[in-house]
């Protein structure tokens, strides 16, 4: 029977029309799953495919199991390849809504899932997601957190106490009924198990009740099925002993339910728990370690044999290591948490870290917490690890801690560890490449050679020489080096073109670093070449730093060139994989390449995006913090924020020659600071950022980034009323544009050279022709709001002053002098005077009477 809830029940069937997510809270028993019952009726009743699934408590290892619930076994493999799996199923059925009740008990492994899906959700799926929000973990919470950033469709209920009205229509109207809604709190599980007489008067007094009625063998097929699992069947309660035939007798008492496949389940998890943990602990154990026997013997998944191992305190039987290793191997890829748990359960059954199967544990257990995204917990047991193995033979696992540091943000204790290694001796390659690397994230450019050069003359084999000329080509790319850069590449692509495919897995880096190279010297085609082969091997590996590298360089270089949809797809994929990799720096710069193609199809998601990746950033230095936050400040201008654009920009780069960025890419960054710069009136320092920015670029034979200092110039001499020279360097930035291949950006010029272009009429028309063929709907828009504004209103050369320009000339157009216009704005004369002569320039004018024609009295 179902009492009020119409509020939370029509806020389910609004959440049903626009799909999302839906996230039902409260405390236990309160209510929640007899809401998700009735909306499930209602959802069925309306042609909604209705998919439903518990999480419960005492199967938290099992990887996915609210999932399974809900839609059947799922296919191991690749998290990312389950991921999309999942989304595509649930598309693929048209309109569905995927219920999940009591998610404060799901396994790690869901919840990585849950995010996927709440990141990016099917076109016509509903997540309706229930919990206690009081036991929600932070797991569960960062999952439906990704709802911000992704901006879905978003309603949150919380389920209160029933009124007194409520509690009458539940349990009728009585004479004790105010004593009994006072003393339940509203709660409908607590109402009605008073109200029956159950004794006492807490939930768990009123279960308790409900089992003391039971007999032995009852309360023992009862214990047996708490034990076996949250759904179990009369033959998996017959392993444990010959009980099975009482399941009838539960059933008839309520206690457990027929599920309609063949199994039963308690009727409510708290009666579950309750069972399980009245159960003497000793033949629980007994119990579990029975289990684990049957269901070896039947050929069943190791992880469902090592859950019952993992609680079980006997070290007797020679199977546990072997078992708990094996799970724990198998799952490490896909559900690196449920791989942690097994792990930890087996280490009591190694000996001490002179013992060659406890390095191994240790080992895998720390693969499985950098897999799992818990850095700080992979980096404590590295560190544990590293003292009890001798230099010489701990180079490989010196470096991965290196990379964790990294990835944490801590280049100087990364870069400390693996001096000190190599002062003791400690050899190999990627040691003096991870070194370089750390050097090349600090910008100290000529230690990173150095590094490198003993890189190569480390190197044992060919992918390893490899990956050490990708590094130098990477570097020399990194500063912009015309002659040397391309030498590098050119050697580096030869070295990586040469390695089959077994050996450029080995050292993967041979060619993530060329990618970026060849990025950087806009060598498009090699990098996309390069980048595809790559992302083929990164998928076959369970390294998501490598695979988000790639898929960010794939990100930027379809979004660049104009396939935009392509772009955010790779962009996606790499968020997925930066957000499983539990580093804030890593997942800033996936968001902040992924913002940089969707401010061209949904500026609100660019700026979310750009604006939690600049935030995650602030105040940690390096080429990844540096990237993010220019990336951010692109877009955020793009959004209209030039002021906070502008000193995002002067923050990182160090002024407004931006000396502290990266030099291949500087004209880029600088050209972003002018229209900032322009946008807040600032037009002397946007001019010296313009210039700044084609000295940057004189040094740089890449035409994209010549065409971004000459946008610049353009619109500074715009500024000043230079229309002549403005129109020229505008030509100039949309055929250096055309030459790279940047055809957002080619239209995204004509859009904003426009209004001082004598043909701007044209310019308009070619860019939305432009924006429509790459998919850049926000740039076609603009181009049709700007024709729109051109045709009624013929030459706009009003619009070619700045905020302050425009304010004065509207003042001055009405007769006021100089100095009356300064009094009211609180400028000096000379400043006032400065600006009209802009005006006057600009607009070609010389009077006030000619001014005030020209912008209407």
């Amino acid at each position: 029977m179902f009492v009020g809830r119409e509020a939370e029940s029509a806020a389910l069937a609004g959440a049903l029309e626009t799909g999302g997510l839906a996230e039902v809270t409260g405390e236990p028993g309160i209510g929640k799953t007899h809401l998700l019952t009735r909306f499930a009726r209602e959802a069925g009743g309306r042609g909604v495919k209705v998919f439903r699934g518990v999480a419960t408590e005492y199967e938290r290892d099992l990887p996915h199991r609210v999932f399974e619930d809900a839609l059947g076994p799922l296919d191991g493999g690749d998290r990312l390849a389950l991921a999309r799996t999942v989304r595509a199923h649930l598309a693929e059925l048209g309109r569905v809504a995927l219920i999940l009740d009591d998610l404060h008990w799901a396994d790690p492994a869901s919840c990585e899932l849950l995010a996927s899906l709440v990141r990016r959700p099917a076109e016509e799926l509903l997540l309706v997601c229930a919990y206690r929000d009081r036991q929600a973990g932070h797991r569960l919470l960062g999952a439906l957190a990704e709802a911000g950033p992704a901006a879905v469709p978003h309603v949150r209920i919380k389920v209160g106490p029933l009124s007194l009205g409520e509690a009458r229509e539940l349990v009728g109207d009585r004479p004790e009924l105010r004593d009994l809604h006072d003393e339940s709190g509203g709660n409908p599980l607590y109402l009605k198990g008073l109200a029956g007489g159950a004794a006492g008067s807490t939930l768990t007094g009123l279960l308790s009740g409900e089992l003391a009625r039971l007999s032995d063998m009852e309360l023992r097929a009862a214990q047996a099925g708490a034990v076996l699992g949250d759904a179990f069947t009369p033959d998996d309660v017959a392993m444990l002993g010959p009980v099975p035939a009482v399941l009838g007798e539960l059933a008839a008492r309520d206690l457990i339910r027929d599920t309609g496949d063949g199994r039963f389940r308690f009727r409510h998890p708290l009666l579950r728990q309750l069972v399980y943990e009245g159960a003497d602990p000793a033949w629980r154990m007994l119990a579990h370690r029975l289990a684990a026997r049957e269901l070896s013997a039947l050929g069943a998944p190791v992880r469902e044999v090592a859950h019952h191992v993992a609680r079980t305190a006997s070290r007797h039987e020679p199977g546990d290591l072997p078992t708990l290793m094996a799970a724990a191997r198998e799952a490490v890829n896909i559900a690196p948490a449920a791989a942690v748990e097994w792990l930890r359960a087996a280490q009591p059954l190694v000996g001490d870290l002179t013992d060659p199967v406890s390095v191994q544990l240790h080992v895998l257990l720390a693969q499985a917490l950098i897999y799992d995204g818990r850095l700080e917990d992979a980096r404590a047991a590295l560190h544990e690890l590293l003292p009890h193995l001798p230099v010489g033979h701990r180079s490989e696992l010196v470096a991965a801690c290196a990379v964790v540091e990294r990835l944490l943000g801590r280049y100087a204790e990364a870069a400390s560890l693996l001096t000190n290694e190599a002062a003791k001796g400690g050899k190999g390659a990627w040691l003096h490449r991870e070194l370089a690397t750390l050097r090349l994230h600090l910008g100290d450019v000529p230690a990173a050679l150095a590094d490198i050069s003993a890189a190569v003359e480390a190197a044992g084999n060919p992918e390893e020489e490899a990956a050490g000329h990708s590094l130098l080509a990477f570097a020399a790319a990194y500063e912009g080096t015309p002659g040397p850069a391309a030498e590098a590449v050119d050697a580096a692509a030869h070295a990586a073109d040469a390695l089959n495919d077994a050996a450029a897995t080995r050292e993967l880096t041979a060619l993530t670093r060329l990618v970026w190279a060849e990025s950087f010297l806009e060598r498009q085609a090699d990098a996309e070449r390069h980048a595809r082969r790559a992302l083929t091997l990164a998928r076959s590996l369970s390294r998501s730093g490598l695979l988000a590298d790639v898929l960010m360089a794939l990100t930027q270089l379809c979004g660049r060139t104009g396939r935009l949809a392509e772009a955010i797809r790779f962009g996606e994929e790499a968020e997925d994989v930066a957000c499983q990799s539990g580093s804030p720096l890593l997942l800033a710069l996936v968001r902040s390449i992924l913002a940089e193609s969707v401010v061209y199809t949904d500026v609100e998601r660019a700026v979310s995006l750009a604006t939690w990746a600049a935030d995650s950033v602030a105040g940690v230095d390096g080429w990844w913090s540096a990237s993010t936050v220019c990336l951010s400040a692109q877009v955020l201008l793009s959004a209209g924020e030039p002021d906070r654009a502008r000193w995002m920009l002067l923050g990182i780069g160090g002024g407004v020659g931006m000396p502290q960025c990266q030099p291949g890419y500087r004209p880029m960054w600088l050209e972003t600071l002018t229209q900032a710069l322009l946008g807040c009136d600032e037009v002397a320092w946007a001019s010296a950022a313009a210039n700044a920015a084609l000295a940057a670029a004189g040094a740089l034979a890449l035409p994209a980034q010549h065409a971004f200092a000459s946008r610049a110039l353009a619109c500074v001499r715009a500024a000043e009323g230079d229309l002549a020279g403005a129109a020229e360097s505008a030509a100039r930035s949309v055929e250096l544009f055309g030459a790279a291949g940047f055809r957002p950006h080619m239209a995204r010029t004509l859009i904003m050279t426009a209004p001082f272009r004598d043909d701007g009429h044209k310019a308009l028309a070619t860019a939305k022709a432009l924006a429509v063929e790459v998919g850049a709907g926000v740039l076609a828009e603009e181009a049709e709001r700007e024709q729109r504004r051109l045709a009624a209103r013929g030459p706009r050369r009003g619009d070619l002053l700045t905020k302050r320009e425009r304010q004065i000339a509207e003042l001055a157009k009405t007769g006021l002098t100089s100095k009356e216009i300064a009094a009211r704005l609180m400028l000096s004369s000379r400043t006032v005077d400065d600006h009209l002569a802009h005006v006057y320039r600009k607009l070609g004018v010389s009077s006030r009477t000619a001014l005030a024609n020209v912008l209407g009295v």
